[in-house]
């Protein structure tokens, strides 16, 4: 599609007035699958669901999401019509997204693991937290943290907003991902979130995999969403 073509798209899905459901996908700690998460999941809002859809990538850093964007269209993938991704990795995000709203019907925020601040601003405009987190202890031990920070923001934010942790990269021929569930749902003392540091962490369902259709995506657009579509019909049920 020339550029062109792809402005008069916009132009013409934006036309209708919309209230963006904003999607933070967040952890206060890099390499834990942010990022592909995010891409599946913006995916799903802009070709399963059809929804002009914005994916953000706010990581001062790495900015992986939008280094995936500029690797598919230089690979000479389609982008999908209804998928726009821009960088944004500053302060004033939240902002940036409530003038958003009204173009697209989600927003995904792929919010990278170095800078709380950027996290917290992003959780203020959210609908819905997304926290992914491998079956590791080393990881685990930054739930806490992360939803600390949540919690901070989540008491700015005018909306409902609901958090999720998702367990990735998980390998079934292990006992990972099963004692890591252990852990989140029934954690040790002083391990887990609430005032008491005893609730459960709010575990979803669906599990994602470590396949190679997961770890070779990058630069792509897969067209197989696989776990990530049953996670977000789990979700939005």
């Amino acid at each position: 599609m020339n550029e062109l073509t792809r402005h008069k798209t916009l132009a013409k899905t934006t036309a209708h007035v919309w209230d963006a459901f904003v999607i933070v996908v967040g952890m206060l700690k890099g390499g834990t699958g942010k990022t592909t998460s995010a891409w599946f999941i913006a995916l799903y809002y802009a070709v399963v669901l059809d929804l002009p859809t914005l994916l953000l990538d706010a990581d001062a850093t790495s900015q992986s999401a939008y280094d995936w964007f500029k690797v598919a269209k230089a690979e000479g993938f389609d982008i999908p019509e209804t998928l726009v991704i821009e960088r944004y990795p500053f302060d004033d995000i939240a902002e940036y997204i409530r003038d958003k709203r009204t173009e697209y019907g989600a927003i995904v925020v792929d919010a990278g693991g170095g800078s709380a601040k950027l996290f917290h601003e992003a959780v203020t405009e959210a609908n819905r937290l997304i926290v992914p987190v491998a079956p590791t202890k080393i990881e685990r031990r930054k739930l806490i943290a992360t939803f600390d920070e949540a919690e901070r923001a989540a008491a700015r934010n005018e909306r409902e907003v609901t958090a999720h942790v998702v367990l990735v990269k998980a390998d079934d021929r292990t006992s990972l991902p099963r004692n890591a569930k252990d852990k989140l749902l029934q954690p040790a003392e002083g391990e887990g979130i609430g005032p008491d540091r005893a609730d459960p962490f709010p575990l979803a369902d669906t599990v994602i995999h470590a396949w190679v259709h997961y770890m070779e995506a990058f630069g792509e657009i897969p067209t197989e969403l696989s776990e990530y579509a049953a996670l977000m019909k789990e979700l939005n049920a």
